[in-house]
C-alpha cells in the first residue's frame, strides 16, 4: 500500500521594512514557479495559533493536488467493501486496487455497491487487474455545520415518527423513517470533511472537531436505540394515561439533541444549562411511568438518556474554547 506524499520545502526569509511601518518578505522562487504566481494574483494568508503563517496560492486552493493511494489487493486480509469506506474517510481522491490475480465479478459488484453509498465516489476504471475509484466530493465546499444539521434533522424526524407510533396504536408506521442509508452517507461525509481535510486547522477548530467526532458516534448510537424501541413496540400496549408523558419524554429528547448540536457549533452556557435541565425532566417523567413499561423498553430509554448526557458533556467543553469574560486562560504561561 502506497500513498502519494506532498514534499515540503522549508526556507528562511528575513523580514524587511518597507516605508515607515510596513514589513515584507520575498516569496520563494520555487513556489512562485510551481503555481505560476504573477503580479496581481491573489494568495490566501492563514494565521495559526502556534505562530505559523500559512501562505496558500489561490490556484492551489481551488485545484489542490489529488490525494492518491495504491492498494495491493492480494495483501489485504479484509474484503474490499470494508476497506473503501476507511480510505474515503481519510480523504483520498483516488483509490486504486491492483492484483496479480484476476478480480472476480463479486469484487467489482461489491465495489460498485459501496461506491453508491459514498457521496461523490465513482468507479472510473475496471479491468481484471485494476479497479480505480475517484471521489469527486470537495470537502472544502462541504460545511461541518450543514452536515451536522442534516444529521440532526434525520434523527429528530425518526424520533418524532416513533413517538407518534408509540402513542397511537392505530397509526401506520411511516416507511420514510427507514433512513439509515441516508444517515450513514451524511455521517461518512462528515468524517471525511473532518478527518480527511487536506488543510491544517487552528487549534480551536481542531479541538471543536474532536468533540464533534465524539458526539457524532453518540448520535448514530442514539438513532440505533430509537430504531430498537420501534422494533419492540408491537410487544406491549401503553396505557392512555401514560401516552402524554411518553410524548413529553420524546419531545424533550429532541430538544436535548438540538442543544447538543447547536452548542457544539455555537458554544452557549444557556444552551448547555437548558440541556441538563431537560435531561433531569426526562428522568423524572420516566420514573413516573417506568413500572408500566416492559423492561427492555426501559433499558433502551435509560441508555438513550445516558448517551444524551454524555454528548452534552462533550458539547460543554466547547464553552472553554471561547474567550468568555469569566475564563482566564494560560495562567501558568
Amino acid at each position: 500500500m502506497s500513498e502519494e506524499k506532498v514534499a515540503r520545502d522549508i526556507e528562511t526569509r528575513k523580514v524587511q521594512k518597507l516605508g515607515s511601518s510596513s514589513l515584507f518578505i520575498t516569496l520563494p522562487k520555487k513556489w512562485i514557479n510551481k503555481w505560476s504566481i504573477k503580479p496581481g494574483d491573489k494568495v490566501i494568508l492563514e494565521a495559526l495559533d502556534d505562530g505559523s503563517l500559512r501562505l496558500i496560492a489561490e490556484k492551489a486552493k481551488t485545484n489542490a493536488g489529488k490525494k492518491t493511494i495504491l492498494v495491493d489487493a492480494d495483501s489485504l486480509k479484509q474484503p474490499l467493501i470494508n476497506i473503501i469506506p476507511c480510505l474515503y474517510i481519510l480523504g483520498f481522491d483516488e483509490i486504486v486496487f491492483e492484483t496479480k490475480k484476476d478480480f472476480t465479478k463479486k469484487d467489482f459488484e461489491d465495489i460498485l455497491y459501496i461506491s453508491k453509498h459514498l457521496v461523490g465516489a465513482e468507479v472510473v476504471e475496471n479491468s481484471e487487474k485494476k479497479i480505480k475509484l475517484e471521489c469527486l466530493l470537495d470537502t472544502e465546499k462541504v460545511g461541518v455545520e450543514s452536515l451536522l444539521r442534516r444529521i440532526l434533522n434525520i434523527i429528530s424526524k425518526r424520533i418524532d415518527e416513533v413517538s407518534k407510533f408509540l402513542t397511537n396504536s392505530n397509526l401506520a408506521y411511516q416507511s420514510a423513517i427507514t433512513n439509515a442509508d441516508d444517515l450513514r452517507k451524511i455521517y461518512l461525509m462528515l468524517l471525511r470533511r473532518i478527518i480527511g481535510n487536506k488543510y491544517q486547522s487552528s487549534s480551536m477548530e481542531y479541538y471543536r472537531n474532536s468533540f464533534i467526532l465524539l458526539n457524532i458516534s453518540i448520535l448514530i448510537n442514539i438513532d440505533y436505540i430509537v430504531s430498537k424501541i420501534y422494533e419492540i413496540r408491537g410487544n406491549f400496549n401503553i396505557s392512555p394515561n401514560h401516552t402524554d408523558m411518553l410524548k413529553s419524554i420524546f419531545t424533550s429528547i429532541n430538544d436535548v439533541l438540538d442543544e447538543i448540536v447547536m452548542s457544539i457549533l455555537f458554544p452557549s452556557v444557556k444552551r448547555i444549562s437548558n440541556g441538563f435541565n431537560l435531561i433531569s425532566q426526562i428522568r423524572q417523567n420516566f420514573i413516573k411511568i417506568k413500572d408500566s413499561l416492559p423492561n427492555s423498553f426501559s433499558l433502551y430509554l435509560e441508555d438513550l438518556v445516558n448517551l444524551l448526557e454524555n454528548a452534552l458533556n462533550n458539547s460543554m467543553c466547547g464553552i472553554f474554547l471561547e474567550d468568555l469574560p469569566w475564563i482566564e486562560k494560560d495562567l501558568t504561561a
